[in-house]
């Protein structure tokens, strides 16, 4: 088994690690996880992993180095590992920072053999969806090894490009967030009809877990079908769809996503 070192031990970095250790896809005792504050990363050493303040030493022996930072923190950090001296050549370097690309770790590197993922939060639980894309450098080794250890994570989506990557973590990375408010807002009007909070969100969770798993077991359909089955003319769904409709929410998503790929690529021209 290879040498693994997280740079960040935030909630993804965390994510990723606890979907390795439940998957057994590698031994926690060969991770180190490096951070500001080694006593937030209590978690990781509970599990067997190595922990320190020094995100060189981490770095120094690793053969796969996970960039967990955020892409403002990143160049920082790899302007610190350059300095010391660290040889990229034959480490793996896997990045999760969003918008940061492949040209832009390559200055520090001197190396493309670089993976960019996009996890998103879902994974921590196993349901995640993970979106892969290789640099020139990989080979098809890397790529595999990198396929093993995120296994656990949930699904795993390979693009061929860099605007491909951008896409999977607007859709995959930011729309939970997007879900969640929608949840939020179904539970609102449910408290606002008398329910109490536990049992708006109980209604609420079930349904939307419903509807999702009616998706998945009707793959044979378009979710319009679906949609269309739930719709009766002139009956009580259909009156709130046209509201959808009249408050433009087909154009609203849009914008929604537009705005989440802006400033992905306002990240690009930042740290390419």
């Amino acid at each position: 088994m290879s040498t693994i070192a997280f740079i960040g031990g935030g909630n993804m970095a965390g994510c990723i690690f606890d979907g390795i250790v439940k998957a057994q896809a590698h031994d926690p005792a060969l991770i180190t996880v490096s951070g500001p504050h080694p006593e937030k990363l209590c978690a990781f050493a509970n599990q067997g992993a190595h922990i320190t303040s020094d995100n060189v030493k981490a770095a120094q022996d690793a053969e796969i180095i996970f960039l967990g930072v955020k892409p403002q923190v990143l160049t920082s950090v790899l302007q610190e590992l350059k300095d010391a001296g660290i040889d990229f050549i034959n480490k793996l370097v896997i990045s999760m920072a969003a918008g940061y690309p492949c040209s832009g770790i390559k200055k520090f590197t001197a190396s493309d053999r670089i993976i960019r993922i996009m996890p998103n939060t879902p994974a921590k639980i196993g349901l995640g969806v993970v979106g892969l894309f290789c640099c020139e450098g990989v080979n098809e080794d890397d790529k595999a090894t990198c396929h093993q250890l995120l296994q656990g994570l949930g699904s795993i989506i390979d693009t061929d490009t860099e605007e491909g990557i951008n896409v999977i973590g607007c859709l995959a990375g930011c729309a939970p967030a997007f879900i969640y408010r929608f949840l939020e807002a179904l539970i609102s009007e449910a408290v606002a009809y008398g329910f109490n909070e536990k049992d708006a969100r109980r209604l609420i969770e079930q349904t939307a877990f419903g509807s999702v798993s009616m998706c998945l077991a009707n793959q044979g359909s378009p979710i319009s079908a679906l949609r269309e089955a739930v719709t009766s003319k002139g009956g009580t769904t259909f009156e709130g769809l046209k509201q959808m409709t009249a408050h433009n929410f087909e154009g609203m998503m849009a914008d929604v996503i537009k705005a989440s790929m802006d400033r992905t690529h306002q990240f690009e021209e930042m740290f390419s």
